[in-house]
Order: C-alpha cells, then sequence, then structure tokens
C-alpha cells in the first residue's frame, strides 16, 4: 500500500500549505505529488522553499513544474533537499509503482513560462506504452482533453493526452492547472484526480493498494470531503 499526498497549483501560497503539512503530519503519507505551479512566476528560490516546506513531513516529494514556474525547474534535479524529486520526463519508482511527469502547460492564450505543443507532449509520452497501465501513476500540471477541462465552453485539454489515456491508460492520473476544478473521474480504466488548487485550499489524499484506488479531496477552509472509493 502506498499513501499519497495530491498538491497543485500551490502558486506561493505559504499559508495553506503550512496548514495541509500540519494535517498530513499524522496520516504516514509516504509520498507527496505536486502536479506542478509551485509558484507565480517566480525564481528556483521560492520553489525550494515550497518543496521543502513539504518535505519538513513527507519522506518522498515528488514534483512536475508548471507553466506558472520558472523555466530552469524543468532541468533542475537537485534542489538539496533530501527526498526531493522532479520527475519531469523521467520514471521514479515507489513500491512497484512507476511515476512519471510531464511539467508545463499545453499551449495557452498567455504566453506562459513552460508550455508545449501537442506534438512535443507526445515525445514525452513515448516511453511509458511499454509500461504496465497497472502500475502507472502520471503527473501532469497539463489537463487531458475532456476530463475537467471545460472553460466557457470550450474544451482545454491536450489531446495527445487523451489519445495515451484511451489508447494505454494508467492506473491514476493527477493533474492540475485548471482552478475551475476540484474532483476526480474514471476514464477508461484511469482515475484522474485534479486535487484543486492548493492555493484556494484543496488537497488529495490517494492510497494505492493491489491494483485499486481510493481517493479523497478535501479542502483546509471547508470540513466536507469528496471520496471516491474501490476503483
Amino acid at each position: 500500500m502506498v499513501k499519497l499526498l495530491l498538491l497543485s497549483d500551490i502558486h506561493g501560497h505559504l499559508y495553506p500549505l503550512r496548514e495541509v503539512v500540519k494535517v498530513t503530519r499524522t496520516l504516514d503519507i509516504e509520498v507527496a505529488v505536486v502536479a506542478g505551479d509551485l509558484t507565480h512566476f517566480s525564481g528556483l528560490e521560492d520553489a525550494v522553499s515550497v518543496l521543502k516546506l513539504i518535505s519538513s513531513s513527507i519522506e518522498t516529494v515528488l514534483f512536475v513544474p508548471g507553466n506558472c514556474d520558472h523555466p530552469d525547474l524543468l532541468e533542475t534535479r537537485d534542489l538539496g533537499e533530501k527526498g526531493v524529486y522532479n520527475i519531469h520526463g523521467r520514471v521514479f519508482e515507489v513500491q512497484g509503482y512507476r511515476f512519471y511527469g510531464i511539467g508545463g502547460s499545453n499551449i495557452t492564450p498567455f504566453g506562459t513560462f513552460i508550455e508545449w505543443s501537442e506534438e512535443e507532449l507526445a515525445k514525452y509520452l513515448e516511453p511509458l506504452w511499454d509500461i504496465d497501465k497497472e502500475k502507472l501513476v502520471m503527473v501532469t500540471h497539463a489537463p487531458i482533453h475532456g476530463v475537467m477541462d471545460e472553460i466557457g465552453g470550450i474544451h482545454v485539454g491536450s489531446r495527445v493526452l487523451r489519445e495515451f489515456i484511451d489508447k494505454h491508460g494508467a492506473l491514476l492520473w493527477i493533474t492540475g492547472h485548471l482552478h475551475e476544478y476540484s474532483g476526480y473521474k474514471r476514464i477508461g480504466y484511469t482515475v484522474v484526480v485534479n486535487p484543486g488548487p492548493l492555493a484556494r485550499g484543496f488537497y488529495g489524499i490517494a492510497v494505492l493498494e493491489d491494483g485499486e484506488v481510493e481517493v479523497e479531496i478535501y479542502n483546509i477552509y471547508e470540513s466536507s470531503k469528496h471520496s471516491l472509493h474501490s476503483l
């Protein structure tokens, strides 16, 4: 069994992050997964501050940069923090589960720091087709086309990511980017989760065990939670 803390879209907001860290100290979380936008168009120092705070209570922290993070974060592997790993474009294994990340977003109208064409995203997916979907955990900042990605009546998610999930899939897929969503949905075999922006208090807890996924989404400012069990 692996218990995960799911975070995205922190945007440098340390108060809600500190509150989540307090809550999770008692939950035996083994891995924190951060699906991008640690900062809000600032430098590596701010990203390190965010990751250091998370790693103060969780032994292993896996992250990808978001489109609002500095481009230097894409290639930064050693941030000087023990147990913190950048999984953009690489596989990281935990108890047999293979975590793989793609940072940045698909193209936006805003010309942000890290954006990829569909062709570039497809290249990042090439190493994954031979990985057993039952052991694959995807972490992308970009949303998947047609999955919690509708803004103003338009689906803004990546079509290449949608093709991959339809043709191959993964056990769990963690996304972010769109602050309008906090939730989860099953697409074929795959459970897709956007925990929601931590900048607004949202975070998720996921448990992987024997090919099953359990997900709960919380908000530090609310008492309710959303659950998805025994998938």
